[in-house]
């Protein structure tokens, strides 16, 4: 996924930053509000229904900034 996506994009739930998760699937999650929207072909489902809550684990990583965060 290009890394410029989600900064253009909002949590469609509480128009919180998201964040790009890559692993078995590729995801944009939102920290805020625990919820992580698959990105398929490219194309973020942006559909809350369609999303998936985060685990604890998932969520507590979210918490550290990341490395632009910290560049900043």
């Amino acid at each position: 996924m290009k890394p410029i996506i989600p900064e253009y994009l909002v949590c469609p739930v509480c128009k919180g930053t998201l964040r790009a998760l890559e692993g078995v699937r590729q995801e944009l999650a939102c920290p805020a509000c625990g919820l992580a929207f698959e990105v398929r072909d490219g194309i973020p489902s942006m559909i809350r229904a369609d999303a998936r809550q985060l685990t604890d684990e998932e969520r507590t990583k979210m918490k550290r900034p990341t490395p632009k965060e910290e560049a900043q």
